[in-house]
C-alpha cells in the first residue's frame, strides 16, 4: 500500500483546491478491497477508496478542516484479511487568501505633476511571502503598462515612468498571488496626471 507523492502536484493545498484534493496511490490487495482513509486535520474525515487493478483514489474536501499540516493515513487488508503496513502521508493546507493594498496617498497627494511624471512610486503591502511578484498594471486608458515589483518584508514598490501617459485619470491595479497559489484580491488605485 502507498500514497502518491507529491499529493496535489507540490503536497500543498490551496484555496482552489480545498474542496476537491485528489488522493491516490497504488495497492497489490485485489480488487475491490477498500482503503480506509483517515484524513486528520482540525477534525477528522474517514473515508473510502477501492481498489480497482492495483490503484485507487479518493477525492476529499477539507474546506472545513483548518489551515496547516493534515495528515493522511490509509489502510487496507487482503481478501485473506492480512493487513498492509499503513501508508502516511502529509499535506499542507494554505487556503488563506493573502492581503494586499496600495498606498494611499501616492506621490504625496495622488497627483502626478510635470517633475514628477519620469519617476512615479507605487508602493503598498502584502503579507504574501519574500520574493513574490506584485503584478501591476498603469493605464490612461490608451498606453498600459505591465510592471512587476517584489514583495520585501511585507511592502513592495516600484518606480514607474509616466511620461509617454496622456494627462488625466491614471488607473492602477496591483495583483499577487502567495507560494501556495492563492490570489489576493486586486488592489486598484488612481492618480491624476497634470
Amino acid at each position: 500500500l502507498a500514497i502518491d507523492n507529491p499529493l496535489m502536484t507540490d503536497n500543498i493545498v490551496n484555496n482552489s483546491e480545498q474542496a476537491a484534493v485528489v488522493i491516490g496511490g497504488t495497492s497489490n490487495a485485489e480488487n475491490g478491497q477498500t482503503v480506509t482513509l483517515t484524513i486528520t486535520g482540525s477534525t477528522i474525515i474517514i473515508v473510502t477508496a477501492t481498489v480497482t487493478g492495483g490503484v485507487w483514489s479518493y477525492t476529499a474536501d477539507i474546506s472545513a478542516l483548518a489551515d496547516g499540516n493534515i495528515a493522511i493515513r490509509a489502510n487496507v487488508f487482503d481478501l485473506a484479511g492480512n493487513p498492509a503496513t499503513e501508508a502516511p502521508k502529509t499535506v499542507v493546507k494554505d487556503a488563506a487568501l493573502p492581503t494586499l493594498a496600495i498606498d494611499e496617498p501616492l506621490m504625496t497627494d495622488n497627483i502626478v505633476n510635470n517633475t514628477e511624471k519620469s519617476a512615479v512610486v507605487i508602493s503598498g503591502t502584502s503579507n504574501a511571502e519574500n520574493g513574490q511578484d506584485v503584478t501591476l498594471t498603469i493605464s490612461d486608458g490608451a498606453n498600459p503598462l505591465t510592471v512587476t515589483a517584489t514583495v520585501t518584508g511585507g511592502v513592495w514598490t516600484y518606480t514607474a515612468d509616466i511620461s509617454a501617459m496622456v494627462d488625466g485619470n491614471i488607473d492602477i491595479t496591483a495583483d499577487v498571488s502567495d507560494l501556495a497559489g492563492n490570489p489576493a484580491t486586486q488592489a486598484t488605485k488612481t492618480v491624476t496626471k497634470d
